[in-house]
């Protein structure tokens, strides 16, 4: 999951399938093992809990992320890290907020900080080399203006091909 939100609360605003919940919805199914949120950098006391407590939920927050490319550790070191944890068979769900919000204007509930494209695009590529496949992913709160459209289908075409390739169906 690439967002800039949690979205693990049991409810929100008193409705049990928001936004705000779709995770902790999803993490319920038994075909999940294993969560991994990458860039997240809003969540409550709730959902800090939640992930705490959920060995299979891994969280690399906005925060993580940063302090470790401020402290000279390289983004391909981190995505590793990422990659590690995940299982050979991947469905990103991906937020467009999860991306730096001047990429991304429009979004909903947009929120300083973020990964830049060309760091989006290049833990989708690495997860590919990884031999992981991609069985499938979604594209979610790309705001209705025509530079977050652009941005958004951009992200569409690299997790379109990328899949593709994950399933052998396309040559880097």
């Amino acid at each position: 999951q690439i967002d800039a939100h949690s979205d693990m609360r049991n409810s929100y605003e008193g409705f049990k399938f928001s936004h705000a919940s779709v995770m902790f919805n999803a993490m319920k199914s038994k075909q999940i093992s294993h969560l991994i949120q990458v860039g997240v950098r809003d969540w409550c006391e709730e959902e800090e809990n939640r992930i705490n407590n959920d060995h299979r939920v891994s969280l690399f927050s906005n925060q993580y992320i940063q302090q470790e490319l401020f402290e000279n550790k390289g983004w391909g070191m981190v995505v590793e890290e990422i990659i590690d944890a995940l299982p050979a068979k991947v469905y990103v769900s991906f937020d467009i907020d999860g991306l730096d919000p001047k990429l991304c204007p429009n979004t909903g509930t947009p929120v300083p900080g973020g990964l830049s494209y060309e760091m989006a695009e290049y833990l989708i590529r690495r997860l590919v080399l990884s031999k992981r496949e991609i069985i499938g992913f979604d594209l979610c709160e790309v705001g209705n203006k025509e530079w977050d459209a652009n941005v958004g289908a951009r992200v569409l075409f690299i997790l379109s091909n990328y899949m593709a390739v994950s399933q052998g169906k396309l040559k880097v």
